[in-house]
């Protein structure tokens, strides 16, 4: 049973993306980095950042497989690449 709380807990994920999400979470861990913050509002930062951290990774997951089905469907491929190699290192 949920209360009132923690339905204003919840973040209305259907209609962010994933750069709005990281973003998002990005000012979570700031704000919580910096301490000061209630108990109660802690917890709600914390809940929020872990409901955008589950968010971020299932997009990334959808993105990875994606590639690597683009990577097996083009005929120009015939040998699976892992994802890691497709990624460029900054």
């Amino acid at each position: 049973m949920t209360n009132k709380k923690d339905k204003e807990d919840v973040l209305d994920l259907e209609n962010l993306d994933f750069e709005s999400a990281l973003e998002k979470l990005q000012k979570i861990v700031e704000e919580l980095e910096k301490g000061g913050l209630s108990l109660d509002q802690t917890l709600k930062e914390f809940n929020q950042g872990m409901q955008l951290l589950k968010f971020c990774n299932q997009k990334l997951d959808k993105a990875e497989k994606k590639i690597e089905l683009m990577i097996k469907e083009n005929d120009e491929f015939k040998k699976e690449v892992p994802f890691e190699n497709v990624i460029e290192e900054d």
